[in-house]
């Protein structure tokens, strides 16, 4: 019984995903209101800087990030509980938008590109942990080098701190590169921060 509520709970977090993130990608207002305009954050409209994860520019932009979130949900899910993976995504995707207002040439951003770089970064090391012996946890800590190395590699070769922003023609638009290394840095500080959480809590009993 554990199991199959642990099973639904995280197909609901993956649903819930890509429910809200289509919400503000094809809804036109929800669109409208929610993309990160870096202009409009700067004159009071805080709330983008919550809600442009959800934005997608074209429905392959958001079925990309939400099979890739998908994925990462799954993954994850063999060791830690689905709210707190889904918590850690939001936290990196604020944290990616907070960042990006010190990035003059980024004037718009929508999407879960830089939250999943975090998420995946965050995820990598937590899975890194060891916890109890057994083939299960082994193959679980290989994932997580997997993901670490991977966030890494994927940053190194992009160079964004040369080039922020690079058009892809297979895109059609410019990707914003810098919010994945921005996201790889939110997901180390929220691990650092959960880590420093439990230490913490671990010396008060």
């Amino acid at each position: 019984m554990r199991v199959h509520r642990q099973t639904l709970h995280t197909w609901g977090a993956c649903a819930g995903v890509a429910a809200l993130s289509a919400a503000f990608s094809f809804v036109p207002w929800l669109y409208a209101v929610g993309l990160y305009q870096r202009q409009a954050v700067r004159a009071g409209q805080w709330w983008r800087l919550v809600t442009a994860m959800w934005v997608h520019l074209d429905q392959w932009h958001w079925l990309a990030d939400a099979m890739a979130a998908a994925g990462l949900i799954l993954l994850l899910a063999r060791v830690l509980r689905p709210h707190v993976i889904v918590g850690a995504l939001v936290a990196c995707g604020v944290l990616v938008q907070i960042a990006l207002l010190n990035q003059p040439t980024v004037q718009w951003y929508g999407g879960l590109s830089g939250a999943l770089h975090g998420l995946a970064a965050w995820g990598g090391l937590r899975l890194l942990k060891p916890s109890t012996d057994g083939a299960e946890d082994r193959f679980s800590r290989w994932i997580g080098v997997a993901l670490c190395a991977g966030v890494l590699v994927k940053v190194w070769l992009e160079q964004s701190w040369l080039s922020p922003i690079a058009y892809d023609p297979h895109w059609g638009f410019g990707v914003v590169r810098i919010a994945h290394a921005f996201g790889a840095a939110s997901g180390l500080l929220v691990w650092v921060l959960g880590e420093w959480r439990h230490r913490n809590n671990r010396l008060r009993r």
